[in-house]
C-alpha cells in the first residue's frame, strides 16, 4: 500500500483496539460551524519557530441511557510532564491555550464508543483542536517532540482535514524496538485509537502539494478514567516536578 495514498486507508476491524493496542476509524463528519471553527484559531505562542494554531478545552465525561454526557471543566494551563514530552518549550511547561468555539461531542463520543471503554466510570478529556500550516517561511511540523507517549491512558488523533498538503503519515511505534507497527496518512474524518501506556506514536510533517501555502486541521483527544485524570493542581504539581535533562532543554 502507498503510504501517501490517503484515500486508501486501511479501516480495521472491529476488535482490533482490545488485541492491538491501537485501531483506524470512521468518525463523523464535521458539521459547517464545527469546521468552520477551524478558521478562528490564535496562534500557539509556546511554538514561535512553528506555525501552529490551536484550542483546548477539557472536559468531565460520563455515559447515562444509552448517551455519552460531557461537562466543560474550569479553563486551567495545560502542562504535560517532561517525562513524556521531552522538548524544552513543551515538557512541563504551563502552557496558555484558549478553549475551543465548537461543541467536539459527536467526536468524543464516536471515539469513546469505538475504544469500548468502561461505561461505569467517569472520565477526564482533554481536546485539542489544531491547525498545522506549512508555507514558504514555516515547515509543517506536526510533531515537534519527536516519537513519544502523552503520558494519559488514551491518545487520539482525527484528522478533520488536509488542505494543499502532502505528508502527514501517521505511525504507531514500538516503544522497545522503535519498529513501527502501523504506518499510514489517515484521511479526513479518520481517527487512530492508540493505547498510550502500550505504545509511541509520531507523524510526518506536512508541505504544501501545490504553491506555497497548505494546511492540516485534527483533533488530538486524550482520555483518562477520572481518578487518574490530567487536570487539576495535582497533575499540574506533579507533572511540573520532572524537568527535562540539561543536554536537552538548550
Amino acid at each position: 500500500m502507498n503510504p501517501l495514498s490517503y484515500e486508501r486507508a486501511t479501516i480495521t476491524q472491529p476488535g482490533h483496539f482490545k488485541s492491538h493496542g491501537y485501531a483506524i476509524i470512521n468518525t463523523p463528519p464535521l458539521s459547517g460551524g464545527v469546521a468552520a471553527s477551524f478558521d478562528n484559531m490564535p496562534r500557539d505562542t509556546h511554538s514561535p519557530g512553528r506555525f501552529r494554531q490551536i484550542r483546548l478545552s477539557q472536559y468531565f465525561g460520563y455515559h447515562e441511557e444509552g448517551q455519552w454526557i460531557f461537562a466543560l471543566l474550569p479553563k486551567r494551563k495545560y502542562i504535560q510532564s517532561a517525562a513524556y514530552i521531552r522538548l524544552a518549550e513543551a515538557g512541563g511547561v504551563m502552557r496558555h491555550r484558549e478553549q475551543l468555539e465548537c461543541d467536539p461531542s459527536p467526536v468524543i463520543s464516536a471515539v469513546l464508543e469505538a475504544l469500548g471503554v468502561d461505561q461505569t466510570v467517569h472520565y477526564q478529556i482533554n481536546v485539542n483542536q489544531i491547525r498545522v500550516i506549512a508555507n514558504g517561511e514555516f515547515k509543517g511540523v506536526t510533531v515537534p517532540e519527536g516519537p513519544h507517549r502523552d503520558g494519559h491512558e488514551f491518545s487520539v488523533i482525527v484528522v478533520a482535514k488536509r488542505h494543499n498538503v502532502t505528508g502527514g503519515e501517521t505511525q504507531v511505534i514500538d516503544p522497545a524496538s522503535r519498529d513501527i507497527v502501523y504506518r499510514q496518512v489517515l484521511g479526513e474524518n479518520q481517527a487512530v485509537l492508540i493505547d498510550d501506556e502500550r505504545y509511541i506514536h509520531y507523524a510526518t510533517d506536512v508541505k504544501p502539494a501545490h504553491g506555497t501555502t497548505g494546511y492540516r486541521d485534527i483533533w488530538v483527544i486524550e482520555i483518562n478514567r477520572w481518578d487518574k485524570r490530567a487536570y487539576g493542581p495535582a497533575h499540574e504539581r506533579l507533572a511540573s516536578e520532572t524537568k527535562l535533562p540539561a543536554e536537552l532543554a538548550l
